[in-house]
């Protein structure tokens, strides 16, 4: 928890809010949808830099992507009406495992993105969409993907003074199937294992293109690139499905925590990715 706020900021352009958290002689912190503020314990941040007033909140398709501003909300996702291509079909399944409908009117994507957590519900969505990250300073931008994102903490790539303003998704071509899952004890509690599958199949049944993320499993959100090695090039069945999710198992550092065992995990964690192969298999060859 944050006790020690004494300055709060509300910017109206994104110049004035990037160098309130680019000040050396200031501690400030964005403030998007708020809910991961009540976690942190960081007594020498005093100021909060309010994103409200920037306009980055909206869905609009532009060249066979979906642009996410950083501030929308989760319910917004989840009630837009134009995710009708496979990459949006993939954001609505995940949006509506987020939480309660109060913490989904809250929770911005950015937010869900950037200050992840091992139940972060849209970090394996970003990895198998291949979404792309636009950080800005203010005066200029550059484009992250979502595999550079991950690779160790969003927020160790951020750079001082930069905020993430918005994400860009590929719609996904037709014959795309895709799967989430979200193992959880309560429909609102926290993940304890989380799935993300896109798949592309040819005519003839071979998996053509796959990728395949987890979250809640292990500290970070991380692709699962040896069993989508081992899966394209070769004819979608459950035999394949099922060996490929225990080379998803294997070298993964499981974690333990309260809500769930390592040992749970590492043993369940193959009959839900199994599942999601499946469904992701049949979506794309009934595409």
């Amino acid at each position: 928890m944050l006790k020690n706020i004494k300055n709060y900021y509300i910017p109206e352009t994104i110049e004035k809010a990037c160098a309130l958290t680019a000040a050396d002689n200031a501690r400030n912190v964005v403030l998007a949808g708020g809910t991961h503020l009540g976690v942190i314990e960081d007594s020498s941040i005093d100021g909060l830099v309010d994103l409200k007033k920037l306009s980055l909140a909206g869905i609009k398709h532009s060249d066979n992507k979906i642009c996410i501003g950083s501030m929308t909300t989760i319910q917004q996702i989840l009630k837009n009406s134009q995710m009708k291509c496979s990459s949006g079909k993939l954001l609505i399944k995940c949006a509506s495992r987020v939480g309660s409908t109060l913490l989904r009117n809250s929770i911005t994507l950015g937010g869900n993105c950037t200050a992840v957590f091992p139940w972060s519900d849209f970090p394996p969505a970003m990895l198998v969409l291949n979404a792309q990250f636009v950080l800005s300073n203010g005066k200029s931008e550059r484009i992250i993907s979502a595999d550079d994102f991950y690779k160790t903490r969003p927020t160790d790539v951020l750079k001082k003074g930069e905020i993430l303003s918005e994400i860009r998704i590929p719609e996904g071509t037709k014959g795309s199937g895709i799967s989430f899952h979200k193992v959880s004890k309560t429909k609102n509690d926290f993940s304890l294992i989380t799935v993300a599958v896109t798949m592309k199949i040819s005519s003839d049944s071979t998996v053509e293109d796959v990728k395949i993320a987890l979250n809640a499993v292990t500290k970070k959100p991380s692709r699962c690139t040896a069993a989508e090695e081992m899966l394209k090039g070769k004819k979608a069945d459950e035999k394949l499905f099922a060996e490929a999710a225990c080379k998803a198992a294997e070298g993964i550092d499981f974690t333990s925590d309260f809500r769930a065992s390592r040992e749970y995990r590492q043993e369940v964690l193959p009959v839900y990715l199994r599942r999601c192969l499946t469904e992701a298999a049949e979506m794309a060859k009934g595409g």
